[in-house]
């Protein structure tokens, strides 16, 4: 297993890539139906519990972060 300590957050970049894949899924699941956004989320290496949990209840899923607001 590989040891990504270097940005001191460890998996940041990975879980980063795994919240834009599974938002695009969502966006997938509300466009083109639940087959096509399981299938493109399998398709990108997406786990099947975490695949499971998106597409269950409402009262299941995490809240999304708010975005940050960048002060000028």
């Amino acid at each position: 297993m590989k040891n990504n300590t270097q940005s001191g957050s460890g998996n940041a970049r990975t879980d980063q890539a795994m919240a834009n894949l599974v938002e695009r899924g969502v966006a997938f699941h509300h466009t083109l139906g639940r087959t096509v956004a399981t299938a493109y989320l399998r398709e990108n290496a997406v786990p099947a519990d975490v695949i499971c949990r998106v597409f269950s209840s409402a009262q299941a899923r995490r809240p999304a972060r708010p975005a940050r607001r960048r002060w000028r």
